[in-house]
């Protein structure tokens, strides 16, 4: 029988690299079971991970998304003294169909709690949700947050023996020092839109809440978490959001084009062009004369590019209701101290790739 034994899904995602990175800095508390995907998404982990972190993570692949698949790894792990199971694998879409949503986030979430349940009676499970989404009183905006949700009540449900706690985080962006991020998702793809199309215009409420997170930051939170739960003292569930220190929409547009301008200015590249935020009414006005009129003085990225994106957004543009935190050690960082960081770093990564936009989405 081995001691302590923390089992992570979705380690190689960003919430769950970050998670890694920490846990080997602090020392060996436990076996870390690192669960994959598939091959690829190991390979890739191990080639840019640390030292430090492919020396403690003992990867393991497997589809979740299949139940007995899932449940013969309880089998095949030798039996530990307490087990705590960090469920961090999502689909983070806000575009996925229901049904893929639901299998993602539903399907797997249950997979995994039957998992811990094999895994013994000292198991306990740790979900990591989204800070954007709530079981009650909430009007979902895709199908990620009410499915999200729905995996939520699940587990209150059918898993109370695996004493469930509900880590929710918001959007998470790179780590606050260096700006590196294992996933580009959440605000991303809204920089691919500024840096590689430079629209003139952009909708949105100036003064509604994007509220973001450095990863660094979530999972120390998450850490904290697990070493209470390791050592079976009392855990709630927590909200890592930055709550005040979130910024408004037009200083998040601001202030990363700001980031933009200083990193082209390095590599000698023009500043991006002048980039002003409107309301969704006007915007709408404004589109339809473009195309009415067929004006081509106004540059604009590809029509069906920009609406497919604009539509995915829009809901958080328009809608800033994020959970309030809750439960957490220390107060986020402030925005402004980190998003130089996270733009830098997310245009190094992307210099010289295909110009493609990622797809948008929540780190939980």
């Amino acid at each position: 029988m081995t001691g302590a034994r923390l089992l992570v899904t979705g380690i190689g995602g960003a919430v769950g690299g970050g998670l890694a990175e920490v846990l080997a800095a602090r020392g060996p508390r436990a076996e870390i079971v690192g669960v994959f995907s598939g091959e690829r998404s190991r390979e890739a982990f191990l080639a840019r991970a640390p030292e430090a972190v492919r020396a403690r993570v003992r990867p393991v692949v497997r589809d979740l998304t299949d139940g007995p698949a899932t449940l013969a790894l309880a089998r095949e792990l030798a039996p530990a003294r307490r087990t705590v199971v960090v469920h961090v694998a999502a689909n983070v879409s806000w575009t996925a169909s229901l049904e893929a949503a639901r299998l993602g986030n539903v399907t797997v979430t249950r997979n995994v709690a039957e998992l811990a349940r094999a895994l013994g009676p000292d198991t306990r499970f740790v979900q990591v949700s989204s800070a954007y989404t709530a079981t009650d009183g909430w009007e979902y905006r895709n199908t990620y947050e009410a499915t999200k949700a729905e995996a939520e009540r699940l587990l209150r449900e059918r898993y109370p023996d695996l004493r469930p706690v509900v880590f929710s985080c918001s959007l998470v962006v790179g780590h606050s020092r260096t700006g590196a991020i294992g996933r580009f998702h959440g605000i991303y793809p809204l920089l691919g839109l500024i840096e590689r199309h430079e629209p003139p215009l952009l909708p949105g409420g100036r003064d509604r809440r994007i509220d973001i997170v450095p990863v660094d930051w979530v999972a120390a939170e998450l850490a904290d978490v697990l070493e209470r739960a390791l050592d079976d003292r009392p855990v709630t569930d927590v909200v890592a959001a930055s709550g005040a220190a979130a910024p408004r929409l037009g200083e998040l547009v601001a202030g990363a084009v700001e980031a933009l301008d200083r990193a082209r200015a390095a590599s000698g590249r023009a500043p991006v062009r002048e980039l002003t935020l409107v309301p969704f009414r006007r915007w709408e006005f404004l589109r339809r004369s473009l195309d009415a009129w067929q004006v081509r003085g106004i540059p604009m990225p590809d029509k069906a590019l920009l609406d497919r994106l604009i539509g995915v957004y829009r809901p958080y543009f328009e809608d800033d209701r994020v959970l309030p935190p809750a439960g957490i050690a220390t107060p986020c960082p402030h925005w402004s101290t980190y998003l130089d960081a996270a733009v830098g770093y997310w245009l190094a990564q992307r210099a010289g790739r295909p110009r493609a936009l990622a797809r948008t989405g929540d780190a939980g």
